[in-house]
C-alpha cells in the first residue's frame, strides 16, 4: 500500500496559511520518495505543533507514517482525525487498517464496517473497495492469536539489522554465515530515482560466540551500482543464488566461491529466466529440482506463482519449467519458496490463502502426486502485515525471515525464530504492532 494525501483529499478547511503551505510542501517532499521521509516528517510536524486539532492534519501526518519506516505510528494520528471529524471520506479505512497493523482485530473490524457503511458505492480506488477482505484477515488473525505457536521469536540486533530494510537471509549449512539483503546506505550507496529508495545490496556476518558479528557489505563482483539480493546459500556457503536488475526485469543468478573469493555472478538459463520478473529461488536437497518465483503469465494462477524446473543431465542445465498449480499458488502473489531438508516440503509466503494480512508464511508437502493445502504458520511467526523470506536451519530447530515489527529499526527487519523453546510451555506471543513492507 503506497498512499499520498493528494490523492484522498483537498484542501478546504479553514486553517492558518502557515499551515496550508507546510502541508502542501510535504505532499510535493513525499513525491520524492521515501528517502526524504524525514523531511516530510519534520513538515507535518510543524504543522501539527500550529493546529493540532485539525482533523486533516492529524491525517496526512498519518499516511507519512503509514507510507513511511514505522508505520505502527500512524494509529494515534488517525484515531484523533477520527475523533475531530468521524465521517471524513475513507478515514475509517484508513484507521481500520492502522488498527489492524497493530493486530486489534475487534476495533479494525468495526471501522472497517464503518468505512463501508458510509460507502456504499464503489470508491475510484480499488484499494477502498477492499474492506471485505480485511474484515476477514483480522477474523482470520484474531483466531491464530488465540492458538499461537510455543516458539520464540528474535530480533537480530543493531549489528545486523538497520533503520532501512533488510530481509532474504540465507545461512551456512554449518550455521556460521549469515548473508542476507539490505537497502542501507554505504559509501558509494545510490538512491533509486523511482522509488526514492537505496538500491539492495548483499551483506555478511558470522558467528561471533554466541551471536552475530557485525555485518559487511561484500566487495565486487557480486554487489553492483543496481539491485544485488541473497536468495539462498548452498554447498556449505560455496554456492549463493541471488537477484539482480538485467536489461530492465528481475532474473536470478548462481554465484560461486573459490578460496573466499566470489566469482563473477552467472545468468540462469532460458528456462528459469524470462523477460518478466523472477525474483527468489531455492534448489532441493538433492540438486535435482529447482524452484523459484516468477511473473510470467503461462499457466499462471495469478499474479506471482512458484514454479518448478528439473535438472536435466543430458542438457547439463534445468529443464522446462512447470507451475506447482492453484492448490500451492493462490490468485495474488506468492514470494520467497524455500525448501525443506526433507526434500517434499516447501516454506514460502503469499497474499493469499487464509491470511491475516500483507503476505504470510506457509508450508505445503509434496505426497502422492500432489501438494497439500498451504498450511499458516500462525502467530507470532506471522503477522497482520509482510512476512517474507522464511528458511530453516540444517537441523529444523530455527528459521529466519524478514518481518516488519514494531520492535524493528525501521522497515523490513531479520528476526530468528527457535521453534523448539525449552521453555515452550511457558512461551507466550504477546500482541505486536506490526507493519507492512511490498515485496520486491
Amino acid at each position: 500500500m503506497c498512499l499520498t494525501a493528494g490523492q484522498l483529499f483537498a484542501q478546504g478547511q479553514a486553517r492558518p496559511k502557515e499551515v496550508d503551505a507546510l502541508l502542501k510542501r510535504a505532499e510535493k517532499v513525499e513525491h520524492e520518495g521515501s528517502a526524504q521521509f524525514v523531511h516530510a516528517e519534520t513538515l507535518y510536524e510543524t504543522a501539527l505543533e500550529l493546529a493540532p486539532e485539525d482533523a486533516e492534519v492529524n491525517l496526512r501526518m498519518g499516511l507519512c507514517q503509514l507510507n513511511g519506516p514505522n508505520r505502527h505510528k500512524a494509529l494515534p494520528y488517525f484515531e484523533k482525525a477520527a475523533s475531530l471529524d468521524p465521517l471524513r471520506p475513507r478515514l475509517q479505512f484508513l484507521l481500520g487498517y492502522a488498527l489492524q497493523l497493530s493486530a486489534r482485530w475487534d476495533e479494525a473490524i468495526a471501522a472497517f464496517q464503518k468505512h463501508k457503511a458510509q460507502n456504499p458505492y464503489q470508491d475510484p480506488d480499488p484499494l477502498y473497495n477492499t474492506s471485505d477482505d480485511h474484515i476477514q484477515q483480522c477474523r482470520n488473525g484474531k483466531a491464530y492469536m488465540a492458538r499461537a505457536a510455543k516458539v520464540r521469536i528474535m530480533h537480530l540486533g543493531e549489528g545486523i539489522n538497520s533503520a532501512q530494510a533488510d530481509y532474504g537471509a540465507a545461512l551456512s549449512a554449518d550455521g556460521s554465515e549469515l548473508i542476507f539483503t539490505s537497502r542501507r546506505p554505504s559509501a558509494d550507496a545510490k538512491v533509486n530515482k523511482v522509488t526514492g529508495d537505496y538500491f539492495e545490496d548483499v551483506y555478511s556476518t558470522r558467528r561471533n560466540g554466541d551471536g552475530w558479528g557485525m555485518a559487511e557489505r561484500l566487495p565486487a563482483p557480486v554487489n553492483t551500482p543496481g539491485n544485488d539480493a541473497s536468495i539462498g546459500l548452498f554447498d556449505n556457503g560455496r554456492t549463493m543464488l541471488m537477484y539482480r536488475d538485467h536489461q530492465g526485469t528481475g532474473d536470478l543468478f548462481r554465484a560461486e566461491r573459490n578460496a573466499g573469493a566470489w566469482n563473477e555472478p552467472v545468468r540462469l538459463s532460458a528456462n528459469v529466466n524470462t523477460e518478466h520478473h523472477e525474483s527468489s529461488a531455492c534448489y532441493s536437497p538433492d540438486r535435482k529440482w529447482l524452484y523459484f518465483v516468477s511473473a510470467r503469465p503461462d499457466d499462471n494462477v495469478g499474479g506471482q506463482d512458484i514454479y518448478r524446473a528439473p535438472w536435466d543431465e543430458a542438457a547439463n542445465d534445468w529443464g522446462p519449467a512447470e507451475n506447482l498449480g492453484p492448490v500451492v499458488n493462490s490468485i495474488h502473489d506468492e514470494e520467497g519458496v524455500f525448501v525443506h531438508p526433507d526434500g517434499k516440503t516447501i516454506y514460502f509466503s503469499s497474499k493469499g490463502h487464509v491470511g491475516m494480512g500483507g503476505y504470510d508464511i506457509y508450508k505445503s508437502t509434496y505426497e502422492g502426486g500432489r501438494w497439500s493445502k498451504p498450511e499458516n504458520l500462525g502467530w507470532p511467526i506471522n503477522s497482520p502485515d509482510d512476512d517474507l523470506f522464511f528458511m530453516l536451519t540444517a537441523d529444523g530447530a530455527h528459521g529466519y525471515f524478514s518481518s516488519f515489527r514494531a520492535d524493528g529499526l525501521g522497515e523490513d527487519d531479520l528476526y530468528e525464530v527457535d521453534l523448539q523453546p525449552a521453555d515452550a510451555e511457558g512461551t507466550e506471543a504477546a500482541p505486536q504492532n506490526l507493519v507492512q513492507q511490498p515485496a520486491r
